[in-house]
């Protein structure tokens, strides 16, 4: 009897923390977009900053690259928790800058492409 208590306890506490140790995606924020690449160049880099920042912070694509045609989606991270507008910024190979979008207000939209 005491066994079976103790097992149920045991699934019990194992079904709870199941939730817990695995990974959780944070709710989705209004400026969150997928990035469309519809150019014919390789996008190495992508910035996003509020346009009122004076710096364009971190690459976001990190180690990636977008090809032509493909599209990424990006969750935010750097935001300002009162503004929708923001610059966007992408290069491509050898540093080459590729675009920038000025004042882009990503609470009305969710996709931004770059041709």
């Amino acid at each position: 009897m005491l066994r079976r208590v103790l097992t149920m306890a045991f699934v019990a506490l194992a079904v709870t923390a199941i939730p817990l140790l695995t990974p959780q995606r944070t709710l989705a924020d209004e400026r969150d977009f997928t990035l469309v690449n519809g150019g014919n160049t390789v996008i190495t880099h992508v910035y996003v900053s509020p346009s009122e920042a004076r710096d364009w912070g971190d690459d976001i694509l990190g180690r990636d690259v977008l090809n032509p045609g493909e599209s990424v989606f990006i969750y935010f991270s750097r935001y300002d928790a009162g503004s929708c507008f923001y610059d966007i910024r992408v290069l491509g190979r050898n540093g080459a800058e590729e675009g920038v979008l000025n004042r882009v207000n990503l609470c009305a939209t969710d996709t931004v492409t770059f041709s």
